[in-house]
C-alpha cells in the first residue's frame, strides 16, 4: 500500500484542479481539450519518459469529432491486471448563470457563494461555510475520480517489483451515447491479445450520494437502460369528419399512460430495484397549423432494467401497446355510436386492426416485398441522418422518425399501425454475479475493505447491486445469448452505420466491476460539489488496499 497518504494528497489536489480548469463539455468540440493535459501528464511521469510505448491516444473510430482516448499500461509482474476507468466529458456549465465565467476555478466560485449572495439551500450553505466540500463543475461528476486514479498511477509508476498490470483508459461520451466507453472496449481487447492479460477487475471511480456520512457506498453492478421509440402512424382527416380519421395522438397518448410509471416494469434484484419507467418525448409529425389531425405521432421513453433483456422488455411493451390500440378502437366506436344516434342515422362499426410491429417485423417485411430498390432508399437515407446528426442539425429521436416514415413508405398498407423500436443509447445491465467464478475473489476482497474501513474510518461500507445513475460499467462484461444480441441488431435504428456496441468483444474482456468513488452532491447542477476527505485520503487509500488485495494474494 502507498504509505504516503499528504504525498497523494497533494498529487490529487493539482491533476483536479487542472483537470477542473479545462471546459469539456460533452458530444461537443471542447472534449478535445482534455488531450493537452493528458500530453503534459504522460511527459511528466518517469515511467512513461522510459516506457513511451506504455501510453498513448486511440482514435476513436469514425469520431466525427476527431476525440481519442488517453491511456496507458503500467507493465508488473504476471497476467492478472485491473483497468481504471473513468470519463473526463462533464455536462455543460450554462446553469452557473452568471456564476459561469468562474464555475471551473473552484476557488473563485467558493467565493462568489460566499460574497454574492447566491441563494443557497441550508444544506448547500452548511457544506460551503464547513470547508469540508469542493465545489465547480466536474469536481465530483467525474474529475475527482480521474484525478485519484491519476495519483495512484504515477505513485505505482515508481514500484519496481509492481504485481500484475494496471491499465488506464479515460474516455470522452459518457454523459452522451458513451461512444468513448464502447470504443475503449476494443483498445483493451488489443492490449489483452498482445499481452495476454487475464482482466481480474474494472475499477470506475464515479462519485456516489450518501444520506449518512459514515455509510459509503460501492457498487458491484451498473443498471441497464434501453431507450424504445414508439412511431404511431393514424389516419389524416378534416376536424370536421374525425370519424373518417384516426388520431395518432389519441393512441400515442394512451401507450404513454398505460407505460409511465407502469410498475410491471419494475425489477428488483438484491439491495437495488428499479424505477418504472417514464416518457422523455413525445410529439406528432406535423410541421404546419392546419384544420387536419395529423398523419403520425411519436415518443421515446426510458427503461431500465436489472435482469430483464432488451427483447423482454420490449415484447411487455408490444403487448401493451396493442391493449391502449384496443382501448382506442373501442373508444373511438363508442364515441361514432353516440355520434350517430344524435344524428338518428345508422351505426355501422369502424373496423381498424390492431397492428403494432417491431422495427424488425417492417424491415424484413418490406425488404422482401421491395428488396432492392428498399436496400437502396434504405442507404440514402441513413447517410442523410449521418450528415444530419454530425451537424446537429437533427436529434436522435428525428433521426429514428426519418427511418421508420422512409421504411413506411415502402408498405402499400396505409392503416394505422405502431412501429416499436430502440434507439441509441443502449446500456447493458451488469453485475459480477453474471460472472460466478470471477466474481468470488472480488466479493472477499470487498468483505475485507469493509472490515478495514470500519476499523479504520469508522465508516460502514455499504456495498449496492447496480450504480443505478447509468454508467461506463456497463460496458465491462456482456452475458447474453446470440438470440439478444439478434435482436438488439435488428431492432436497434442505425445500428452498425451509426451507433454500434461491439458486443462479441465485451464477452472476450469480461471482467468483474467495482465502483469506489468519493462522496458527492448535486451532481451536474450548479452546486455540484465533492467532499474533500473521500477525495484525499479515504477513496484512494481504499482503492490502494483493494488492488493491492486483489493482485497481492
Amino acid at each position: 500500500m502507498i504509505a504516503n497518504k499528504d504525498k497523494l494528497k497533494i498529487l490529487i489536489e493539482s491533476n483536479l484542479l487542472g483537470l477542473v480548469g479545462i471546459r469539456s463539455d460533452t458530444n461537443s468540440k471542447f472534449e478535445r481539450n482534455i488531450e493537452e493535459f493528458y500530453k503534459n501528464w504522460f511527459g511528466k511521469i518517469e515511467y512513461f519518459k522510459n516506457n513511451p510505448g506504455n501510453y498513448g491516444f486511440f482514435e476513436i473510430p469514425g469520431d466525427y469529432l476527431g476525440r481519442k482516448i488517453p491511456w496507458c499500461l503500467l507493465k508488473g509482474k504476471g497476467n492478472d491486471t485491473v483497468v481504471f476507468i473513468n470519463h473526463y466529458d462533464c455536462v455543460e456549465t450554462s446553469n452557473y448563470g452568471l456564476l459561469e465565467p468562474v464555475c471551473l476555478k473552484p476557488c473563485e466560485l467558493e467565493e462568489a457563494f460566499k460574497n454574492k449572495g447566491i441563494e443557497l439551500s441550508n444544506s448547500v450553505a452548511d457544506d460551503l461555510q464547513s470547508d469540508g466540500w469542493l465545489f465547480g463543475r466536474g469536481v465530483a461528476d467525474m474529475k475527482g475520480g480521474i484525478a485519484i486514479q491519476l495519483a495512484l498511477i504515477e505513485e505505482y509508476s515508481k514500484d519496481d517489483n509492481l504485481s500484475g498490470n494496471i491499465v488506464f483508459i479515460s474516455v470522452p461520451d459518457e454523459e452522451n451515447l458513451s461512444v468513448g466507453m464502447r470504443s475503449g472496449v476494443l483498445k483493451l481487447k488489443e492490449l489483452k491479445n498482445k499481452y495476454n492479460f487475464n482482466y481480474k477487475l474494472m475499477v470506475n471511480s464515479e462519485p456516489h450520494e450518501r444520506k449518512n456520512k459514515t455509510k459509503p457506498v460501492f457498487y458491484n453492478g451498473s443498471i441497464g437502460k434501453i431507450m424504445p421509440v414508439v412511431y404511431v402512424r393514424g389516419r389524416q382527416a378534416h376536424i370536421g369528419y374525425v370519424y373518417k380519421g384516426f388520431n395518432p395522438i389519441n393512441l400515442l397518448s394512451e401507450i404513454i399512460r398505460k407505460t409511465e410509471l407502469n410498475t410491471r416494469f419494475i425489477e428488483k434484484k438484491g439491495n437495488t430495484a428499479t424505477p418504472a419507467p417514464t416518457w422523455l418525448y413525445s410529439k406528432d409529425r406535423k410541421t404546419v397549423y392546419d384544420v387536419s389531425m395529423p398523419e403520425a405521432a411519436c415518443g421515446y421513453m426510458s427503461i431500465l432494467s436489472l435482469k430483464k433483456t432488451p427483447m423482454e422488455l420490449m415484447k411487455e411493451l408490444k403487448e401493451i401497446s396493442i391493449e391502449a390500440f384496443e382501448t382506442v378502437i373501442k373508444d373511438l366506436n363508442e364515441s361514432y355510436k353516440k355520434y350517430t344516434s344524435v344524428l338518428g342515422i345508422e351505426y355501422k362499426n369502424i373496423k381498424i386492426e390492431p397492428k403494432v410491429l417491431f422495427y424488425s417485423e417492417l424491415y424484413e417485411k418490406v425488404k422482401r416485398d421491395s428488396g432492392e430498390k428498399f436496400e437502396h432508399a434504405y442507404l440514402e437515407v441513413m447517410e442523410e441522418v449521418r450528415k444530419g446528426l454530425n451537424e446537429n442539425e437533427i436529434s436522435m429521436i428525428d433521426a429514428a422518425n426519418i427511418i421508420i416514415e422512409k421504411t413506411l413508405d415502402f408498405v402499400n398498407d396505409t392503416d394505422p399501425c405502431v412501429v416499436l423500436a430502440l434507439t441509441p443509447p443502449y446500456y447493458p445491465s451488469v453485475n459480477n454475479n453474471m460472472l460466478c467464478e470471477k466474481s468470488k475473489k472480488i466479493d472477499e476482497v470487498i468483505e475485507y475493505v469493509k472490515n478495514y474501513s470500519e476499523k479504520n474510518f469508522n465508516q460502514e461500507i455499504t456495498v449496492q447491486s447496480y450504480f443505478t445513475g447509468i454508467s461506463d460499467l456497463s460496458y465491462a462484461m456482456f452475458v447474453s445469448n446470440q438470440m439478444d444480441i439478434d435482436y438488439i441488431e435488428n431492432n436497434m435504428l442505425m445500428w452498425k452505420d451509426i451507433y454500434y456496441i461491439p458486443l462479441e468483444e465485451i464477452k472476450e474482456i469480461s471482467m468483474p466491476v467495482i465502483n469506489i468513488g468519493p462522496w458527492g452532491e448535486d451532481i451536474h447542477k450548479y452546486v455540484e460539489r465533492v467532499y474533500k476527505e473521500d477525495l484525499y485520503y479515504k477513496t484512494p487509500e481504499l482503492i490502494d488496499l483493494f488492488l493491492s488485495k486483489l493482485i497481492n494474494a
